[in-house]
């Protein structure tokens, strides 16, 4: 067994960063209790690391007592957020991601220039309520088959942002439906780096495995946009969140396995996952091949 793994593994810079900052928060304020709205970041063992520091995860302010330390996670809030805590006299710690703070901007910046604003997107997703809440109105849309001619009727002029972590080729897909109906469309690739760089390197690497293994949490969507890009290519892929979870994974003996993670995965997780590929006669990882 030959094991390769991605040229970027484990945290992206946005998430390294709010982790450090909560975990440096948590161990200063002690005696004040720390309440973060939903999850910081989409991987269940980075929330119950938290939660055993002294984190308590809440779902809406009354929760929170007078006292209390609100963190706003890292996928942004709305507007509406903010001025509920302004309106209660909270002291909270923004811990939204550089990235998604590009966005909320851009965003605004549509809106005020006249245009539509469109968020390509997952609905109903955390960063995307921040996004469409940073505005009065705004459409979202995940797939060119939701870009319909009754939904942008009367449409001469659109601005379009994307999430973060959205799959690089489908959003392009999107803005072409959306330029086939709207006769003025300006488009903000507002996509990270970080988050191109880990879809490319999947698909690039994909072709050359027998297996591929994402590591990650389901409730992570750049995770899951991983585990799509790479199943689309190569049937032998596997989405685990659990070390042991590998175990069960049949992997021939003469066998090339890509190893690739999302952005909120801690590298634990991965260097666990490694070691046990490693005991089934896999050896130490291997240098990528090819171009880069």
């Amino acid at each position: 067994m030959k094991i390769v793994l991605s040229e970027t593994l484990s945290y992206c810079v946005g998430v390294r960063r709010t982790l450090e900052r909560t975990r440096r928060l948590l161990a200063d304020r002690r005696g004040r209790t720390c309440f973060m709205l939903g999850e910081i970041v989409h991987n269940e063992r980075v929330i119950e690391d938290l939660k055993a520091r002294g984190l308590r995860i809440v779902r809406d302010l009354d929760e929170v007592p007078p006292d209390g330390v609100v963190i706003l996670q890292s996928h942004g809030s709305t507007r509406r957020r903010y001025e509920e805590l302004a309106a209660r006299g909270l002291e909270f710690v923004d811990a939204t991601c550089p990235m998604v703070r590009i966005i909320h901007d851009r965003i605004r910046e549509v809106e005020a220039e006249g245009r539509l604003p469109v968020v390509i997107g997952q609905a109903g997703h955390e960063e995307v309520r921040g996004i469409v809440g940073q505005v009065a109105r705004a459409v979202v849309v995940k797939s060119p088959e939701d870009v319909t001619p009754g939904l942008f009727a009367g449409v001469s002029r659109a601005g379009v942002v994307a999430q973060s972590t959205f799959v690089e080729e489908d959003a392009r897909l999107i803005v072409e439906r959306l330029r086939a109906l709207v006769p003025d469309v300006v488009y903000h690739d507002t996509i990270c780096r970080p988050t191109k760089t880990r879809q490319r390197d999947v698909a690039r690497q994909t072709r050359r495995a027998d297996c591929v293994i994402i590591i990650g949490s389901r409730r992570s969507a750049n995770t899951m946009h991983l585990f799509d890009i790479a199943r689309a290519i190569n049937p032998a892929t596997h989405l685990i969140d659990r070390p042991e979870m590998v175990d069960g994974i049949k992997i021939p003996e003469e066998a090339t396995v890509f190893v690739a993670s999302g952005a909120s995965t801690p590298m634990d997780l991965v260097t666990e996952v490694v070691r046990r590929l490693e005991t089934r006669g896999g050896g130490r990882p291997a240098p990528q091949d090819g171009p880069r």
